[in-house]
Order: structure tokens, then sequence, then C-alpha cells
């Protein structure tokens, strides 16, 4: 196959449908090798915010110097857009490469009588694949839908777990509750290791400060009171964000202040795992105001911005910004 043929069979696969469960991923990952436990890999779910979160941590270990590949969906134009390393998209050559090695590995599997991987299943083995291909050092991992089913959750042993905002969203698949979607986000949590959330809903927290009890995991809940707005223009927020015993202050490009948690997740998270990458505060910080997520409330030119609000709270945090900037002029 080329490219485009590979990329349109991919696209055939049915995007929405039942999950195949962890053991038919593992056993795929185990026929390739597996290649994921090769990374350090920084584990991400919630609602709202996983693709912010994980650019804030990509730019982070990038200002320090560190090897960095990300994954995660959707992609706006092309689906290359869904593996990063260094900032980069992989090239169309690697891309054919991963598909034909892990499709080797799947016809394999099928033969032995096992069902095919769902769309999400075979990006995320491509993307392993990818990923220690190139010996990138670390991984930012982003849960497709949900999360305790979900075809990252195979990781064993993450660095961390990061869970930001919790809603309704994918009701059909995930529950009705917040208690019930937080449960399955709150999935990803593995034994002793450290979980940093998103305090704004109670319900939510509760849940999941109880599945990080329940796995002697270290937890760590960020709560709105925890930062305060210095400044904030149509070029950023600065913000001081208050953690145990410190406060740092934090610039980030992008005017909706519910970023504002999203990069204190990451810079938590970093601060948390610095005997692992020794990365500096200061650094880290560089880090922060240096990423870059397109169509996340991005300014493209003067008064436009492109978001890619996809559920109610998603859509209401877009309007309210827009308004409050309206509002100021």
């Amino acid at each position: 196959m080329n490219y485009t043929e590979a990329v349109n069979y991919i696209e055939e696969i049915p995007k929405f449908t039942t999950k195949n469960p962890p053991e038919h991923t593992r056993e795929l990952l185990r026929r390739m090798g597996d290649p994921h436990k090769r990374l350090k890999i920084i584990h991400v779910a919630g609602t709202n915010g996983k693709g912010s979160v994980c650019s804030y941590l990509n730019s982070m270990l990038l200002m320090g110097g560190c090897s960095c590949g990300l994954f995660t969906s959707p992609h706006l134009i092309k689906i290359n857009e869904r593996y990063m390393i260094n900032q980069e998209m992989v090239d169309d050559d690697l891309f054919l490469e991963a598909f034909a090695e892990t499709k080797k590995v799947v016809d394999g599997f099928i033969a032995d009588g096992s069902v095919h991987p769902s769309y999400f299943e075979m990006l995320f083995l491509m993307g392993m694949y990818i990923f220690k291909k190139k010996h990138t050092e670390y991984v930012i991992l982003e849960t497709g839908l949900g999360g305790r089913l979900d075809a990252t959750n195979v990781v064993e042993k993450p660095l961390a777990c990061i869970i930001t905002s919790i809603s309704r969203d994918h009701t059909e698949y995930l529950g009705e509750t917040i208690s019930e979607i937080a449960g399955e986000k709150a999935g990803i949590i593995k034994p002793e290791v450290p979980v940093i959330y998103d305090g704004h809903s109670k319900e939510a927290s509760e849940v999941i400060a109880g599945q990080a009890g329940a796995s002697c995991s270290p937890s760590y809940e960020l709560k709105p009171d925890m930062y305060t707005v210095k400044t904030q223009t149509k070029a950023g927020i600065t913000f001081d964000f208050q953690y145990e015993n410190e406060t740092v202050q934090l610039q980030i490009p992008y005017i909706a202040r519910y970023q504002m948690m999203n990069a204190a997740l990451a810079y938590f998270t970093m601060r948390n795992l610095e005997p692992v990458h020794h990365i500096p505060k200061n650094v880290l910080a560089e880090g922060i105001a240096a990423a870059r997520w397109p169509g996340r409330m991005e300014t493209v030119l003067p008064g436009v911005i492109i978001d890619g609000a996809h559920n109610e709270d998603g859509v209401a945090e877009f309007v309210n910004t827009v308004c409050s900037f309206k509002d100021s002029q």
C-alpha cells in the first residue's frame, strides 16, 4: 500500500464501536515487542483540556532539552498530526512504515482467530511503533474516549496520571452523571503512580480521590483558588500559581481563563517529576509560555478566534471568553 491507501484503510475502520478489551491491545503490543515499555509516559485523561495540558507538558520537556513524542486526537487536517516528535509532525514515510509493520501484526492476529483493532486502537499501536523507532525518551499520551477501557490504558506504569476537567460528554458510552463519567476517566489511575487532577467539580473530585486512595496513589487536587490573575490581555494571561509552600508566576499565550487550570496541572506534574527530568523551575515556566496548540482558543487574526469546543461546557467557556473581551472594549 502507498500512503493514501493506508490512510483510507484506517479511515474505513469504524470510529465509534464497541471497544476491544485491554487484553486485546496488550496481546497486539506483545507481538510488536512491547514498544511502550521502553518509554517514559505521562498519561492524560479528562473531558475538556486534555490537548492543552499535553501541549504544555510537551513544551516544557522540549524547553528542557528532552526528546518528546506527543500522541493526541483528533487531527485538524492531516492524520499524521496525531504523532508529533520534538514539535514536528511525523512524515508520510514513517507513518506508512508504522502502518505496514502494525498491519503485519494485526493480520497475523486475525489469522489466529482474533478481531481487528478499532480505529483508535490501530492508531495507538502505530504510535507506539513510531515513538520506539525514533527513540523518544518521553511520550505524552492522551486518551481517546474515556479512560478505563481506552486502548492507551494498557500502559502499566506511567510517570504520572493527569485528569482534566470532567463534564457530560459521550454519555452513551461513559454514563449520564458526572460521577459515572469521572469513574471512567479515573480508570487510568495506576497503583502508586501520582495523580494530578482538576478540582472544579466536587462530584468528580470525590470519585477521583476515592480511586486514587484505593490504588495507594499519591493524589493532588488543584483548585481554582490556587491561581490568581495578574494581567490579562489579548496576547495572553499572567497569573500566580500557589501550590504547597511555593508561588510561581506563569504566563500563558491564551486569553481563556480556564487555561490557567490546564497550565497549572501540567506545571505541577512536571514539578512533581523533577527527580526524573531535572528541569529547573524557570525553564518549566518558559516552556509554559512557549506552548502552542492549534485550533484551541487560537487567535489567528485580530478579532478572529478558532476553538475546537465539542460539548456544552466547552462551548460555554468559549462564549464566556469571547464576551469578556467584547464587553471590555
